[in-house]
């Protein structure tokens, strides 16, 4: 293919002369003879140093007979480990040295000089590539290949430290859907065009489990003031009757409050200032939502009892609550045995005993609840009161707004961030209205900065922080951004491919709120833009 894009006038070979093909053994020779090995070590080996002090140890670094300090992996952790993959700039090191490699050396390596058709013999190459080294005191040396220039591997080493990673953005979330259909026009099937518009909606929507909003009855305390404005939700029964008898009679706040101290030999169980009181979930800004699964599928890996536990209260039906909470006792409160196929066969065949002689049908299905930010599929119909959440991987937009606080005894301006991720669902609708993804906050703030996954953003120093002015950028500084849930933001440094070692070099997700340097990232970053050329400048 690049053969014709560079062939010359007169060229019948399949492989022109201007495209040289380099295998992977070249560069590897290469890399070797011309130290690049070593300035790849350089590179990544504050990664291991700071991998010794994580785990504590000196596992991760090793000396070589010269006495050099280099990266190094424990003998456990070694399988399928490569050095080189760990740091995305092994593509630039590789680009380096294919683009120092001439014709003569590629033929010299790969050994094509030997033929006897060749103009140029092999001894002719190596007295003109390489340099006679010596390997120890005994007379012995190696042919090395030479470097292109003297200070080939510094530069290379000051050229791969400069480098700025940046990744390709692909943020299609809509598009307009040219929709076409058949049908008949003057007795001949003619493909015309959808009329109207259409929206090809390009992440996926929702995940496929169903939910239902539920409005749960639960217990609070409050003051005999609070209890007196809705007394039929006091919880204690008789205290409840007492009240509403008084309430009856025209008695006021102060005349209960007193006839109940004064028979406290009565009402000795009850606090006037925490009484308990019955609310529902529907009055509170949290929202609960529900759906049935089944009772083997929730207990499923369940091995400790809290965890058990936790489940069953999160069933909403208090009487197969009870239920099940008895028949876990039975079981020596062991999930895995309680749980079981055998162990659910046998609470259904005993649910009368377990339900105070009561007679239940047989549980399968329970109706469990949790507390989420879920959204409804549809505005119209059953739809209004089917909600679902967003799918993995659909938090596209993180929102940073901006606020500036003045300090009203000092007159100092200081600058206050506030976040959020931007759901799928409002994404879409703003962009069916051509808005922009992120919305204003509930002050009515434009957002400052919306960062996507694959942005790069500036870790600014706290000097910089201080007087409003970064002169030069420090490139290690520079973080991508990966994922982010509620008001939370995951990055890692830009150049990391993957980490040494799963969940520790990067963070329990291999990601992390925090730079290496401590600083909560979210709170200063300023995002960055590299072009095609590597140039590299802060967004607008």
């Amino acid at each position: 293919m690049l053969s014709n894009i560079v062939r010359e006038e007169g060229e019948e070979e399949a492989i022109s002369k201007n495209v040289i093909v380099c295998t992977g053994g070249v560069t590897d020779r290469l890399k070797k003879d011309w130290g690049i090995n070593d300035v790849w070590n350089k590179i990544i080996f504050p990664r291991f140093q700071r991998l010794n002090e994580m785990t504590g140890t000196d596992q991760f670094t090793t000396r070589t007979t010269n006495g050099h300090e280099v990266p190094s992996m424990p003998l456990e952790l070694q399988k399928s480990f490569n050095k080189k993959r760990i740091d995305h700039r092994h593509h630039a090191m590789d680009a380096i040295v294919i683009a120092c490699a001439g014709r003569n050396i590629v033929n010299y390596l790969n050994n094509e000089s030997a033929s006897g058709k060749s103009k140029i013999s092999r001894y002719d190459l190596q007295v003109l590539l390489c340099d006679k080294v010596k390997t120890d005191d005994k007379g012995n040396y190696k042919w090395m290949i030479k470097k292109p220039w003297d200070t080939f591997t510094q530069d290379v080493h000051d050229v791969l430290n400069d480098i700025v990673v940046s990744f390709k953005q692909n943020l299609r979330v809509i598009n307009k859907a040219s929709n076409m259909y058949i049908h008949l026009k003057d007795g001949k099937k003619t493909l015309e065009k959808q009329n109207g518009t259409n929206w090809a909606i390009r992440k996926p929507m929702h995940k496929d489990t169903v939910f239902g909003e539920v409005n749960l009855r639960r217990k609070k305390t409050v003051s005999l003031n609070d209890a007196l404005k809705n007394p039929q939700r006091i919880v204690v029964k008789d205290f409840k009757k007492k009240i509403v008898s008084l309430l009856a009679k025209g008695w006021d706040a102060k005349k209960i409050k007193n006839y109940i101290e004064d028979n406290k030999d009565v009402w000795q169980d009850i606090t006037l200032s925490k009484i308990e009181v019955y609310y529902y979930t529907k009055e509170t800004k949290d929202r609960f939502f529900a759906t049935r699964k089944s009772l083997i599928d929730i207990f499923k890996d369940v091995k400790k009892q809290d965890k058990a536990i936790s489940i069953i209260e999160s069933i909403t039906d208090s009487g197969i609550r009870s239920i099940l909470l008895k028949h876990l006792e039975l079981k020596d409160n062991n999930p895995e045995i309680a749980f079981s196929a055998d162990g659910i066969d046998e609470m259904n065949n005993n649910i009368a005993q377990l339900n105070d002689g009561k007679a239940h049908k047989p549980i399968v299905k329970v109706r469990t609840f949790e507390k989420a930010e879920k959204f409804a599929i549809g505005q119209s119909g059953n739809k209004s009161t089917k909600f679902v959440e967003a799918a993995k991987g659909t938090n596209l937009y993180f929102a940073i707004y901006e606020k500036e606080i003045i300090d009203k005894q000092t007159g100092h301006i200081s600058k206050k961030r506030t976040y959020a991720t931007i759901p799928l669902n409002i994404v879409i609708d703003r962009l069916k209205q051509g808005l922009t993804p992120a919305p204003t906050n509930e002050d009515g703030d434009e957002p400052k900065y919306v960062l996507s996954p694959n942005d790069l953003v500036y870790v600014p120093v706290q000097e910089e922080i201080q007087y409003g002015k970064i002169e030069t950028m420090d490139k290690r500084r520079i973080y991508k951004f990966v994922s982010c849930t509620g008001n939370e933001a995951h990055f890692i440094p830009a150049f990391i491919a993957s980490p040494i070692i799963q969940t520790v070099e990067l963070g329990s997700n291999n990601k992390a709120q925090k730079s290496w340097t401590n600083e909560m990232i979210k709170e200063i970053c300023i995002p960055v833009k590299v072009d095609r050329l590597g140039n590299i400048r802060f967004k607008d």
